[in-house]
């Protein structure tokens, strides 16, 4: 089944490309990459598992290539594919080979907005709702989603989207899911660069076997644009109401937050803030609050360093879970072709449950080429 897919992937691709070729090539604005990575990890706790703890190093190799097109023109985008090579140098059954395709279009004209996205990933790497007895679990992830935005008036503007997210696990004891979500935003001009915005948004979760399908509903109020000369970003702040099929509703503050602020020319930080409905991979309705903050310094030409702390508590209904994240990370860029990095990642759950508490480790090396 996974070849199939695979197939059918590159065979949608193919055609987007062949299709697309002789348009982009008018002007010379179509740009073909060859992309690679190699990775080294050393992780003492593959399965995030509190009593099966088994420590690895992990290889992988990554080729793929990268289609950019549409360079000063109003509509621009890329066609992408990698194929990650993944080998365990002790646990060798968890050895696998992960496809990574996707595509995206931007237009703009000045007065009119749109972007296209496609993606399906192959995923292998446990979480904080993943707790097996000693096995890492396989997922699919596909992801379709537009938006477009227009002007109303002088100071006004609509934007509206549609989204679809698609989960499919490996293991039939976990529960598949399928969203779509239709977002909408009507924007007022604040100043030149800033927007007030006034939202709503619908969503509606599928679940597989006897587990509860969804329907949220967010109202929202926020802000847009440039909010001081070094801090940029979006804000949206509201009230959203989750109802089931069978049994009452929830209701919680929403909330959806990120911001960028240039400290200096060689310091950036992104923060993010949100609270927002989920489903467990076991089909349990969840509340998840996640705040983060990242940090990039670029303290020369070719050295920068990364860092970033994320905290994210998940109420299941019978139990909550603290899940705390930190990142620390070194890059070198060789040149336009060849860069390195290196990284250390530390991940700890708390929980009720003891089967679902974890802490892990992760120490990384890498070489990335794009030609």
């Amino acid at each position: 089944m996974k070849y199939t897919a695979r197939i059918a992937i590159f065979s949608a691709l193919t055609c987007i490309v062949a299709k697309a070729a002789p348009f982009m090539a008018v002007g010379d604005n179509a740009e073909l990459f060859v992309t690679a990575s190699a990775n080294v990890q050393a992780d003492d706790n593959i399965y995030l598992n509190p009593t099966n703890e088994k420590s690895d190093t992990i290889f992988s190799f990554t080729p793929g290539f990268d289609l950019v097109f549409g360079k000063g023109s109003a509509t621009t985008g890329d066609v992408y594919y990698r194929e990650e090579i993944r080998r365990y140098s002790s646990n060798t059954r968890q050895n696998t080979n992960l496809a990574n395709v996707g595509a995206q279009a931007n237009y703009s004209n000045g007065v009119t907005k749109a972007n296209l996205n496609a993606s399906y990933a192959e995923v292998a790497q446990n979480d904080t709702g993943l707790n097996p007895t000693g096995d890492i679990v396989d997922r699919n992830l596909t992801n379709l989603s537009g938006k477009t935005e227009f002007g109303l008036t002088e100071k006004t503007s609509l934007s509206i989207g549609l989204n679809y997210d698609k989960t499919d696990y490996g293991p039939v004891s976990y529960v598949d899911s399928s969203a779509v979500s239709i977002p909408l935003d009507l924007y007022f001009q604040a100043s030149p660069k800033l927007d007030w915005s006034l939202g709503y948004s619908y969503r509606s979760t599928n679940l597989s076997g006897a587990a509860l399908d969804s329907n949220d509903n967010f109202l929202n109020i926020g802000a847009r644009g440039e909010f001081s000369p070094k801090l940029t970003g979006q804000v949206r702040l509201g009230y959203t109401r989750r109802s089931f099929d069978v049994g009452p509703e929830q209701n919680l503050f929403g909330a959806n937050a990120n911001l960028t602020y240039l400290y200096s020319e060689k310091t950036t930080y992104q923060f993010n803030i949100s609270n927002d409905f989920g489903s467990a991979s076991t089909g349990a309705s969840t509340k998840n609050f996640t705040i983060g903050l990242n940090a990039t310094n670029r303290f020369s030409e070719q050295w920068y360093v990364n860092a970033g702390l994320s905290y994210q508590t998940i109420n299941y209904g019978t139990r909550t879970d603290d899940y705390l994240q930190g990142l620390v990370g070194v890059s070198y860029v060789y040149n336009n072709v060849l860069n390195f990095s290196a990284s250390y990642t530390y991940r700890n759950n708390s929980s009720a449950l003891a089967s679902a508490e974890f802490k892990n480790n992760v120490f990384s090396l890498g070489a990335n080429v794009r030609y």
